[in-house]
This record gives C-alpha cells, sequence and structure tokens, in this order.
C-alpha cells in the first residue's frame, strides 16, 4: 500500500537552511517525521518508525515526505498566474448568457409579422415584433446584434425583453434567422432589400397562421393589403384579336380564377427558382416549369402599360409557333377575329444523302426543307422572308454536320471527309445515329459494305507441354496475315482497324480485342501470330486464364494439365497441404498460408516474392519449405543470401528451427570460404543449406560455377533493387532450379526495383527493362495511368505474397505514431536561416543545372539536416544548444521514468555518439550499435538489451534496420527524417513485430518550419505509388526535381524560421 502525506509543516533558519515537519501514513499507521536540510539536501532526520535512526540511513517515510516537499517547492517557485482580460471578458459573457438563457426561458411568445414593398424590380423587407401590440424594428442592425449577445431590450410599455431565440414563437424562428443572416452586417436600417435567392428563402421562411400563410404588402402607387400566399401555377387569360389591317393584338387580361372572372396582374417578381405574382388577394409561387414557359412573355408584356403587344402578319407564324405555343400549358388564349390555326408553320425536314468516291473519300450532301421549300443549310442563308423558320433545329443540324464534316470539295462543293480514316470511323460509329435522329440518311449503293462490324468470336485454346504453355489461336474468317495487322493497330492505340473490304473492325471490344491486348501486353510477335501457335512461359497461365476466361469474345478451351496448374495457385488459401511435423505447433496459421504459396509455386516451377509486412516471420516461413523439401530426400543445396549482418542470424533460425538441417555459414577469410564452396561443389550432400552475404557472393562468384542449388533464398532483396550492381548480377549467375526473394519493400523509390527483383525470380516474366520501362513505368508514374496499373498488378499478383500485420496479427498490440516538433531559437536558428538562404538563392540561380551541382544541392541540403540535428555535427567550434537534442532527451527522461524501454535511430552515427554523451551526463545508461560493430559483438548487444535493464538502445538507422528482434522496447525515436521512410519504418518494426506485448509508441523529431518538416510533406506526397503497386514508401534522391528540391528549402530567410 502507498504512503500519503497527512500533514507538513516548514520553518526556514539560516540562509539555505530549512525544516521540514510532517505525519507520513503507511497501512493504516501514522508516523511522526523531522528533516533538516541544507542546500536542498537531508542533513539529520527522525522518524518514530522501528528504522527511524539516523545513523542507519533514511528511512522509507523519511523519503517520502522530502519528495512531497521537492515537489511542494517546485510549485511555491512557478510565477503567479493572472487572469487576462480575454478570459475576464470570456466569464462576464458566459455568464451573461447563461442568465439571459434562464430568463429567455420564461420570456416567450414573441412574434415576427414581415412586410413587403415592391417598387419597381426592387423588393424590400421591413418587420414587426410583438406579442398583441406590435412595434416597427427601425434598427434592423442593432436587432441582430440584441440577439446574438441575448441582450434585454425595450419597444414600449408592452414589450421588452431578452432577446434570446427561444423568446420567439416557434412558426417566427425560421423568419428570425433570415432577418440575422441578411441583416448582421446592415447598420441602422428599417428595410432589407432581398435579391433572388433571398425572396425565396423569404416565403420558405413565412409564419403559418389559421388562415395559412399571409403577408402584408405595400404595391407599387401605395396599395395596401394582406395576401395569401397560393403555392401553385395560376391560369393565363390572354386575348389574341385581329388589329389594323392585317395585324394582331395580344393582351394579357389577368389570372382566370375558378369562377372563371378574371382578376388583373398587380405585380410580378422573381425569384432564383420561382416566379411569383399578385393578382387579386392572392401571392401565388409559381413552379419553375412556369417561370421557364411564362417569365419571359410576363416580364416583356408587363413592360407595356395597357399590358399589350402588337404583332404585323408576317410574324404572326413565328409568334404562334414560340410563344403562344410555350403557354398553352398555362393559359387560356382567347381568339377573336383571329384564327391562330392558320398561321401554322410548315415544319423543318432534313435529308442527308451519302456518297462513296473512287478515291476512299466520303461525300455528304444534305437538304433542308419546309414544304416545297428546299435549301443547302450551310449556303443557302439568305431565304425569302415568306419561309417561318425553325432556327433551333436549324442550328442544331448545322453543329452536328459541323462536328464530322471539315472539308468541302474543291469541285462542286459537297461535304467531304477524304484521307482521314479516323473522321470516317467517328462518322459510322457515332455520327450516323445522330443525322437518323436529325432527318433521312440515304446511301448510295457503294457504301453498303461502309460499316462497323459486330463483334466477333475467336476460337483460342491453351495447354500445358513440357513446362510450356501453348497457346492457338483460330482467327476464323480473318486470315493470318490480316491478324498481325490488327495487332499492329492495337498497338499504335487505335480504336479500329480498317479492312481491305472497307469495313471497320472495332477494337475495343470482343474476341479480336481480347486476342490483340493479350498478344500487346504479353510480349507476342506478328509473326507468331500469323502462325496462330505461340509458345509461353508456364508463369503466364494465370493471367492467360483470366484475360481468355473473363474477357467477351473468345471461346476458350484448356487442358486438364493446365486447368491444374491455374485451380494450384487459386487454391492456397483453401490447401490443406500438411506443414513439416517438426512446425506444426510453432507456425501462425498466416505463415502456414505462406509455406503452402511457396510450395505450390515451387511444385509448378515458378518464382515468388514473399513481401509481408516486417515482422511477420518470412524468415520461418522459408525454413518449412526448405525443411519440407530435405525431409522429403531432397539432395541439391539450397543457398540463402542476405545481408552481412543477417549471416549468422540465418544460421541460427534454422538450427533453432531445422536442428536436423545440415547449415554451413559461407563467410569469415576468403581461404575458408573457397574450402567451404569447394567443399559443396565436390560433395553436395555435405550442406544442405548454405548462408552468405551479397557482398561476399559477389568476390566469390567464380568458385561457385559448376554447383546446381535446388533453393536460392536472398533476403532483404531491395539489395539488389539496382539491376546494374554486381550484387544483382551475381544472385542471378547461379544455376538454381526455384528462386524466392524476401522482402518488405519491393518498391521503396522506383518501379524499376520491383523489374529487377522479377529479373531474379523469374527472367523474363517482366519483360526486358526498356519494355518495361516504355509500356509500363512511364504510364504509371508519369501519366497517372490507372488501367496499366491494374495490368501490372494483375500480371504479378499470383507471384507476390503480402500480409500486413494489422490483417494477419489481431493480438498485436497497437502502433502509435506521433511527430514531436522542435522549435530552433538564437545561434541555432540564425545559422540555419543563413545556409538556407545560401542553398536557395544557389538553387534557384540554376545551382543543379548539371549532376555535379545537384550533388552539391544534396550536399547543402544534407548540412541543413545536420544543423536541425546539432550544429556541432558540421561546426566543430559551435557552443549553443540544439533544441532537437533538449527535446530529445526529455523524451528519454520521460520513458525512463516510466520504466520504457527506448531505441533511438538517426542516419549520423556522430549524432549517436553526443547523445550518447548527454545521456551519460543525465547517468542514463545505454547501449549503441552502428555499422563499425561487429556481428557477433551486434548479437551479444541485442541479447543483453532483451535481458537487463540498460533501458536506452543508439542505433545508426542503417546498421538496425534489418534484422534486428528488439520487442523489449516499447518506445521508438526516430531523431532525424530519412528521404526513405521505409527504412524507418524498417527500424521501427524492430520493436513492433511477433513478440511485442506492449503498446509501441513511436516519436519522430521534426524540427518545425525547416527542410524537415519538408521531407515529411514531401515523403506523403511519393509514397502513393508504392502503396497502389505493393508496398514500400520512399523518395528516389536521383529522381528529385528542382521544385522539389526548392520545395524541400521552403522559405528560408530569417524571418520564414518559426
Amino acid at each position: 500500500m502507498s504512503m500519503k502525506i497527512v500533514k507538513m509543516e516548514t520553518s526556514s533558519f539560516w540562509k539555505g537552511e530549512a525544516g521540514v515537519k510532517g505525519l507520513v501514513e503507511d497501512q493504516a499507521r501514522t508516523f511522526r517525521v523531522q528533516l533538516y536540510l541544507k542546500n536542498g539536501q537531508v542533513k539529520d532526520y527522525s522518524c518514530t518508525c522501528a528504522e527511524g535512526n539516523s545513523y542507519r540511513g533514511i528511512c522509507a517515510h523519511g523519503e517520502a515526505l522530502f519528495a512531497y516537499y521537492k515537489e511542494y517547492q517546485k510549485e511555491t517557485l512557478m510565477p503567479p498566474v493572472h487572469t487576462s482580460s480575454q478570459a475576464h471578458a470570456m466569464i462576464r459573457e458566459y455568464t451573461n448568457r447563461a442568465v439571459a438563457d434562464i430568463l429567455g426561458e420564461q420570456e416567450t411568445g414573441v412574434r415576427l409579422i414581415p412586410v413587403l414593398s415592391l417598387e419597381g424590380s426592387q423588393v424590400r423587407m421591413e418587420c414587426k415584433i410583438g406579442k398583441s401590440r406590435f412595434y416597427t424594428l427601425r434598427d434592423l442592425g442593432a436587432f441582430c446584434g440584441a440577439v446574438e449577445t441575448g441582450a434585454f431590450v425595450s419597444y414600449g410599455r408592452e414589450l421588452a425583453f431578452h432577446h434570446q431565440k427561444t423568446a420567439f414563437e416557434p412558426e417566427s424562428r425560421r423568419l428570425l434567422s433570415l432577418i440575422i443572416t441578411l441583416g448582421e452586417k446592415q447598420k441602422a436600417v428599417r428595410e432589407l432589400t432581398l435579391g433572388r435567392m433571398d425572396r425565396d428563402r423569404f416565403f420558405e421562411a413565412l409564419p403559418e397562421t389559421e388562415e395559412g400563410q399571409m403577408i402584408e404588402m405595400r404595391l407599387p402607387g401605395n396599395a395596401k393589403g394582406l395576401f395569401r400566399v397560393v403555392r401553385e401555377d395560376p391560369i393565363l387569360s390572354i386575348h389574341a384579336g385581329k388589329y389594323g389591317r392585317d395585324g394582331i393584338r395580344v393582351r394579357l387580361e389577368g389570372i382566370l380564377e375558378r369562377t372563371e372572372q378574371t382578376q388583373a396582374i398587380q405585380a410580378a417578381f422573381k425569384g432564383e427558382r420561382h416566379l411569383y405574382i399578385v393578382a387579386g388577394r392572392y401571392i401565388y409561387q409559381c413552379s419553375e416549369r412556369f417561370l421557364q414557359a411564362a417569365g419571359i412573355f410576363l416580364e416583356q408584356i408587363r413592360r407595356e402599360r395597357e399590358q399589350e403587344v402588337m404583332v404585323a402578319e408576317r410574324d404572326i407564324p413565328l409568334f404562334s409557333q414560340r410563344v403562344l405555343k410555350a403557354l398553352e400549358t398555362f393559359g387560356k388564349i382567347r381568339q377573336e377575329g383571329v384564327d391562330l390555326d392558320a398561321y401554322s408553320t410548315e415544319p423543318l425536314r432534313a435529308e442527308f444523302f451519302f456518297e462513296g468516291g473512287s478515291d476512299g473519300a466520303l461525300y455528304m450532301e444534305p437538304c433542308l426543307s419546309y414544304g416545297e421549300y428546299r435549301f443547302h443549310p450551310v449556303e443557302d442563308e439568305e431565304l425569302s422572308r415568306t419561309v417561318c423558320r425553325d432556327v433551333p433545329g436549324e442550328f442544331k443540324i448545322s453543329q452536328v454536320i459541323s462536328k464530322y464534316f471539315k472539308c468541302k470539295d474543291s469541285q462542286d462543293g459537297r461535304l467531304v471527309i477524304r484521307k482521314d480514316e479516323e473522321g470516317l470511323y467517328r462518322l459510322l460509329n457515332e455520327g450516323m445515329e445522330e443525322f437518323k435522329a436529325l432527318g433521312e440518311v440515304y446511301l448510295a449503293e457503294n457504301m453498303k459494305n461502309w460499316r462497323i462490324l459486330p463483334p466477333l468470336k475467336i476460337r483460342a485454346s491453351v495447354q500445358s507441354v513440357s513446362g510450356w504453355l501453348e497457346l492457338t489461336v483460330d482467327p476464323g474468317e480473318f486470315a493470318a496475315g490480316e491478324l498481325a495487322k490488327i495487332l499492329t493497330a492495337y498497338s499504335q492505340k487505335k480504336k479500329y482497324y480498317r479492312l481491305k473490304s472497307g469495313q471497320f473492325l472495332r477494337l475495343e471490344e470482343g474476341g479480336i480485342y481480347t486476342i490483340t491486348r493479350l498478344a500487346g501486353e504479353l510480349g507476342i510477335s506478328k509473326k507468331e501470330l500469323e502462325k496462330g501457335k505461340m509458345r509461353l512461359p508456364a508463369y503466364r497461365a494465370l493471367y492467360l486464364d483470366h484475360i481468355l476466361k473473363e474477357e467477351p469474345g473468345v471461346a476458350f478451351y484448356r487442358d486438364q494439365l493446365f486447368k491444374a496448374v491455374v485451380r494450384g495457385i487459386k487454391s492456397v488459401e483453401d490447401s490443406e497441404e500438411p506443414v513439416p511435423e517438426r512446425l506444426k505447433d510453432v507456425l501462425r496459421e498466416y505463415q502456414k498460408t505462406g509455406y503452402r504459396w511457396l510450395k505450390m509455386l515451387d511444385h509448378c516451377g515458378f518464382g515468388g516474392i514473399l513481401a509481408d509486412d516486417m515482422g511477420l516471420g518470412k524468415t520461418l516461413q522459408v525454413i518449412a519449405l526448405l525443411e519440407d523439401a530435405y525431409e522429403q530426400g531432397e539432395h541439391f543445396p539450397t543457398l540463402v543470401v542476405c545481408p552481412a549482418s543477417l549471416v549468422y542470424n540465418w544460421e541460427h533460425e534454422i538450427r533453432r528451427f531445422a536442428p536436423d538441417r545440415k547449415v554451413w555459414s559461407i563467410a569469415g577469410n576468403g581461404a575458408d570460404r573457397e574450402e567451404r564452396i569447394q567443399a559443396l561443389k565436390n560433395d553436395p550432400s555435405a550442406c544442405e543449406i548454405a548462408v552468405t552475404s551479397y557482398d561476399l557472393l559477389k568476390r566469390d562468384i567464380s568458385f561457385y560455377e559448376g554447383i546446381e542449388f535446388r533453393f536460392q533464398i536472398i533476403d532483404e532483396a531491395q539489395y539488389i533493387k539496382n539491376a546494374a550492381t554486381q550484387s544483382a548480377r551475381a544472385v542471378k549467375a547461379l544455376r538454381v532450379r526455384s528462386r524466392f526473394a524476401l522482402t518488405g519493400t519491393p518498391v521503396e523509390n522506383r518501379l524499376g526495383e520491383l523489374w529487377s527483383i522479377f529479373d531474379y525470380v523469374m527472367p523474363g516474366f517482366l519483360f526486358g527493362p526498356g519494355v518495361f520501362r516504355r509500356e509500363y513505368e512511364i504510364p504509371i508514374v508519369k501519366e497517372g495511368d490507372r488501367e496499366t496499373l491494374e495490368r501490372l498488378k494483375r500480371l504479378i499478383d499470383p507471384f507476390v505474397l503480402r500480409r500486413v500485420k494489422k490483417d494477419v496479427l489481431k493480438e498485436l498490440p497497437d502502433k502509435v505514431e506521433q511527430v514531436v516538433y522542435s522549435h530552433l531559437e538564437g545561434k541555432q536558428r540564425t545559422l540555419y536561416a543563413a545556409k538556407a538562404l545560401e542553398l536557395k538563392k544557389e538553387l534557384e540561380s540554376g545551382g543543379c543545372a548539371d549532376g555535379g551541382g545537384k550533388l552539391q544541392i544534396l550536399s547543402g541540403l544534407m548540412r541543413l539536416r545536420q544543423i536541425c540535428c546539432d550544429p556541432r555535427l558540421c561546426l566543430k567550434d559551435y557552443r549553443a544548444g540544439s533544441a532537437k537534442l533538449e527535446t530529445c532527451v526529455d523524451l528519454i527522461r520521460r520513458g525512463v521514468e516510466g520504466e520504457h524501454k527506448i531505441l533511438v535511430f538517426s542516419q549520423f552515427a556522430s549524432m549517436l555518439e553526443l547523445i550518447g554523451e548527454r545521456l551519460e551526463k543525465e547517468k542514463i545508461a545505454c547501449y549503441k550499435l552502428t555499422g563499425a560493430v561487429s556481428k557477433e559483438e551486434r548479437l551479444r548487444l541485442v541479447s543483453l538489451f532483451s535481458k537487463d535493464t540498460v533501458p536506452v538502445f543508439l542505433i545508426s538507422l542503417k546498421a538496425g534496420g534489418t534484422g534486428l528482434n528488439l520487442t523489449a522496447a516499447d518506445i521508438v525515436i526516430h531523431y532525424d527524417p530519412w528521404w526513405n521512410v521505409a527504412a524507418q519504418n524498417q527500424a521501427t518494426d524492430r520493436a513492433h513485430r511477433i513478440g511485442q506485448e506492449k503498446q509501441v509508441t513511436v516519436y519522430r523529431l521534426i524540427t518545425q518550419n525547416t527542410v524537415e518538416e519538408n521531407i515529411l510533406k514531401l515523403q506523403e506526397t511519393k509514397r502513393e505509388l508504392a502503396d497502389q503497386v505493393v508496398t514500400g514508401e520512399g523518395i528516389s534522391l536521383a529522381k528529385l526535381t528542382k521544385e522539389d528540391l526548392l520545395g524541400c528549402i521552403g522559405e528560408m530567410s530569417g524571418d520564414g524560421i518559426g
């Protein structure tokens, strides 16, 4: 049970001396304790407990009182706090509002009554307020302010209240909201002007009464009245009569009521969506359809004082067709002395005549007509004024003609498409239907074959023969040579192919599309396509099956062997293949699936990439595969290639999980390695599993000549991401039956890295490097082509197995990530600003125009990052402090106090030295691991950290990014951000992996408003591609543009920091 300080008294003696008396409660007993302090330390003490003799050392009660006293002293030394004026204002306003709310609950029943005024095109609103007696609001701006603050306002003897919204009747609150919206920025105004949108909102907010929605209005001419709002379309009463010698007069008589009485229209105005008409004692809120049909008519005719218009004889047909026809739905037209039907016009008719020319051109001649009058739509611009023209109809026809015909024949003026196959295809594919919708289409006899063929069915079959796939394609009615030309058209991204007959074949659908697409994506040559038989690697099985089976237009036959291969790949999840007996209780379910996936690929003769998240046990899954193979009597050896730091770790893991296997580490000096390799060559059964490093393999590659390996496993396969390196060439040079790659990040920076790993796993699978770059990398990365991205995923999916922790390790604790910011101050801030400004000027002046200049810029960025970490990294004479170092030490100190174990990563080994020196001053023990530490010492330090009480492990990012299991730690600190966030994640997963039982907290230390913060932003923009393809996050320094570099530097003037 913990101790409790019941009472404490203090007294001061001489300078630096003090006395402390207290009562300490411990397990239901109270002890009296006295302390004598000098210069903050206990010089003497006494306690009434059994251990309370000063010569035996201070007892636990004395320690508890002393600790309590120190906390008390800390608090008393803190400066007093004075409440700011803003805080006082907040308290006052919240208090006033709370009081007003209480009063507002008692004040209810206030109503708002609006009054509309119509003057010309203006619509204005004023408002009355009250309960039984109503007062005009003379200052709407002040009213809005009172409602916002809940102020008390008196309007007269019968109305004074706190302006809470609850004080208003519910029916008035929507109107209140509208008034506040429109009036809050107004000053001393009695009326608010309602715009078109506000008018619709006003009528929606009108309060309901027993008689419906009523509104008081002042109409032009000062007429006043109370009007009821009716949400319906009125019937317009229109009179059309003979006028003068040969014209007509059209007069708006008003609104026709249900009683057949006509009411004159007193006013009309538009909202955003509605038209409002005032007639009799009603305001009609008309629909959008009414506004569309009658809005123009009402607007124009009401400009005339008599509300009438005159129409001359020659314009009567158009007026009747265009205007009066539109009003028929919403109006009753009374005819007197005139028959409008007699003025009906001839409808527009269109004919289009198409003819093929001997030179392959297509001619078209349009003809429009109104009754007997025929004309060319483009050439005959001046028609007789006796013709009543359908202008919208003619315009639509001319638009369609211009869309498909750009030229005229120089001899006869006919519209023509000549030497433009794409234009011709577009016309046949889309245009003909548009012309048919406009009129009659006539085709000359020589155009019967000018059409687009329906999708054709293609027959295809696949057989498995001696580890290859034989694909046979029967093009049906097409000659084999024609199929090759179709492939050329498809590769040129054409939408069609024109046959010799003149017919078009659509390349975006059907069996031809499927076969040409397949040939293009798998690199099948024209010659192979012409022969009709193609030989493909067996690893194309699943891709072939998907394309030919799922896509339309292909009758697809597959032999039993082919079906078995496809079924095996697809059914790994459901497989019941037994795992090695020794490991059946060790492997988790997802690891068993991984083992079965590896075994299935090996059985089919394929390789693959096991790309599980870091910490999911990729090594163990491979050991299970090897254990099974050698249990079954395999005689050929396996070679494991890994980073040098993991060689002994692999040997240890194999001996642990497969103790019967004969395993050698091919390491040490050159003579020892040569001797072991020679022994393996002489007797392949002497060793079942050999382990070496990438560096040693490329040195010893000549010694391996003549050895055939059953399996080759490369761990941390990103080591061969550059296909041109000696390491990549070395791993690809060996004679191997099955190859597998292990990596948590198959794509770190560039898509080409994925090609290099697959070139090792299954050479040729992703074609040559040039083809891959042209067909996949450029379209995906530079053009953002989603279709190509999906195609690549479909290709690689069967051969890449990736699981992430959150999906398979439900029991793994959470990983909490947090960015902790530091702020540069003083000399460090000034130094950073000067260096940043210098670098930015150099870059803006063209400082990275060539390779050497770019290296210089990157070196400058490195210098800026070092200044963020601690200027001592690049300036020996620097003596001022480092904001980030203080932040880091504070985090470590708090972590140690909380009994946590902590990993601190930095890419700068010299920074780890500085952190270590500082921790020594803080009396915090730590281990340190850099690239200079030997492999044996590295394993010893990891083992010690997992067992002892040393709380901190300082690790360089590259030395600790792979092959370490440090689940004893539950706090990870990344001291400085690296361009490649995947490397940081690998380091984090040294702690967040199988075996971790605590929540892992990850702190990323960032110096605010510096290159570090901009690196963080750049990482986010560059990581998306890798996530989409497989995984991995990173930035390629070689690919950084000038804009990227400028973005990293940011605003670097002295004032730009902070």
